[in-house]
C-alpha cells in the first residue's frame, strides 16, 4: 500500500484510526530512524562530537525534510524522505509511540471502595506464590501492579522465616526479564532458600533496613536500622515509604509471618485516585501539592544514618499524575521559597492544601483494609499506593511480625516496559 504524504505533514496530526505513521511528528520520526542507533547497544550514533576530546560540535540544527511517501508492507513501514533518505519502522513500534504520546492501550485503574472480599476473589488482584514465580505469573502480577498498584499473593512459604521467598518475589518482579543463574529467583528455584545475594544482579533493594527486613527487631539483620514507627504497635496513617531518599522504591513487599491476635489489619489506598479526586474538588490545592517541594527526613543515631530528600506530594508529567510522595511522620515543616513576599499567605495556602489532602485520605471510600493471614503477601507500587495499619495489642509470642523488602523504581519500570506498558 503506497501512501503519498500530505503536503503539510510536518504539522502535528491526530487520528482516531489505527496506528498511522503520519500521526507522529516528523522531527521525532526522522530522529528515531533505526539507522541512528547502534544495533547492539541501542545508543545513538547521530550525536555530533569531537572524536578526540569528546567536546560537542556546535552546529545548526538542520530542517527536518518532509515525508515524500510511505509504504506499509506487512508489519513494517518504509518511508521515503524528500532528501532521498529511506527509513524503515516496525508497525508495532509506531503504535507504541502513538500510545506513549497519547493514551496507552491498557489504562491504569483508579480504585476506591475496594473491599477485602473483592481483592481475594479477583483473578486480577490475587494469585498464589508458586504462580507468581512463573513467567506467566510474573506477567499477570506486573499487569496488576501497573493497572491497580496492588497485588495479594497467597501461600507464601514462611517456614524458612521467609527471607528466601520474599527475595524470590523481589527478583520475579524486578531486575532483568530473563532469569538465569545470576538471578535470585533462579537460585531460589534451585534450592537456595535464603537471602544471601553473592553473584546476583537482581533481588531486594539494599537500604538502611538491609535487604530483606523484619518488623521484629530480634529478626533484623545485624547493623540494620530499626529507627521507624513500623517497629511499634500503634496505628500508622496512610503513607508511602522512604520519602526521604531521592527516588523512593518502586515496589514494597509485605509478607505476614505472624498476624496480631487483636488488631493489626493492613491499610492501603490508591494515591493516584486520591490525587485525581483532589484535582477535581480543589484544583488550587492540587496545584500547590504538585508544585511545592516538601522535605522528608530519616535519622538513626544508633547506626549513623541521616537521610533527607524533597519533592512534591504529587508528581506530574505533562499534567498526568505519575507519582505520589507522602509521609507526614517523616515530613519536615515547610519553609517558604526564598522570595516569598507574604509568608502568612504562603502558610495559609499550604495548610489549606494539606487539609484538603487529609480529608481525602481520611475518607473510608479510599481505604482498603486487609487482614493478612500467615503466609499472605501484599505487594504495592510504592510511588502510587499508600499503606498503613491499625494498632494492635502486644501479647508476647503472638506479636505481629512482617518480613519484607523493596524493589527499585527503575527495576520495576524496566519490567513494565518489557511487558509493553508505557511508563
Amino acid at each position: 500500500m503506497l501512501r503519498v504524504a500530505k503536503k503539510d505533514s510536518r504539522r502535528l496530526l491526530s487520528s482516531s484510526s489505527a496506528a498511522a505513521i503520519e500521526d507522529l511528528p516528523l522531527q521525532f520520526l526522522r530522529a528515531s530512524d533505526p539507522a541512528n542507533f547502534d544495533k547492539d547497544t541501542f545508543q545513538r550514533k547521530d550525536v555530533v562530537f569531537d572524536k578526540l576530546n569528546g567536546k560537542p560540535l556546535i552546529t545548526s540544527t538542520p530542517k527536518t525534510p518532509l515525508m515524500r511517501e510511505y509504504t506499509l508492507h506487512g508489519e513494517s513501514y518504509k518511508v521515503v524522505w524528500e532528501d532521498g533518505v529511506v527509513s524503515e519502522y516496525q508497525k508495532s513500534w509506531v503504535k507504541k509511540q502513538l500510545d506513549l504520546w497519547g493514551k496507552s492501550g491498557i489504562q491504569r485503574v483508579m480504585w476506591n471502595n475496594l473491599t477485602e472480599g473483592r481483592v481475594r476473589n479477583s483473578k486480577d488482584l490475587s494469585m498464589g506464590f508458586e504462580e507468581a514465580l512463573t513467567s506467566d505469573g510474573q506477567a499477570k502480577a506486573l499487569k496488576a501492579l501497573y493497572q491497580y498498584g496492588i497485588l495479594l499473593v497467597t501461600n507464601t512459604p514462611i517456614d524458612d522465616r521467609c527471607s528466601g521467598s520474599v527475595a524470590a518475589l523481589a527478583s520475579a518482579l524486578g531486575g532483568g526479564a530473563k532469569k538465569d543463574g545470576t538471578s535470585v529467583l533462579n537460585k531460589y528455584l534451585n534450592g537456595q532458600n535464603d537471602d544471601r545475594f553473592e553473584g546476583v544482579v537482581d533481588g531486594p533493594l539494599r537500604t538502611l533496613y538491609g535487604t530483606v527486613w523484619s518488623t521484629s527487631t530480634s529478626d533484623q539483620s545485624a547493623g540494620a536500622s530499626t529507627a521507624d514507627s513500623a517497629y511499634g504497635n500503634e496505628s500508622l496513617p496512610l503513607h508511602t515509604d522512604m520519602t526521604y531518599i531521592r527516588d523512593p522504591p518502586g515496589l514494597q513487599i509485605f509478607t505476614m509471618v505472624r498476624p496480631a491476635t487483636t488488631g493489626g489489619e493492613s491499610l492501603f489506598g490508591d494515591g493516584f485516585a486520591a490525587a485525581e479526586k483532589l484535582r477535581s474538588v480543589d484544583p488550587m490545592s492540587f496545584r500547590v501539592l504538585s508544585e511545592l517541594p516538601r522535605r522528608y527526613r530519616c535519622v538513626d543515631l544508633v547506626s549513623g544514618w541521616h537521610l533527607e530528600a524533597s519533592g512534591p506530594v504529587i508528581s506530574l508529567n505533562y499534567g498526568r499524575v505519575v507519582g505520589v510522595r507522602h509521609n507526614d511522620l517523616d515530613r519536615l515543616p515547610d519553609l517558604p521559597p526564598e522570595r516569598v513576599e507574604n509568608v502568612d499567605e504562603f502558610y495559609e495556602t499550604v495548610n489549606r492544601a494539606h487539609r484538603s489532602w487529609d480529608e481525602i485520605l481520611a475518607s473510608d471510600d479510599i481505604r482498603l483494609t486487609l487482614r493478612l493471614q500467615a503466609g499472605e503477601t501484599a505487594i504495592v507500587a510504592n510511588q502510587r499506593c499508600f499503606h498503613g495499619r491499625l494498632g494492635f495489642r502486644l501479647d508476647g509470642y503472638s506479636s505481629r511480625v512482617i518480613k519484607g523488602c523493596y524493589v527499585s523504581q527503575d527495576e520495576f519500570e524496566s519490567r513494565l516496559r518489557w511487558e509493553g506498558y508505557h511508563v
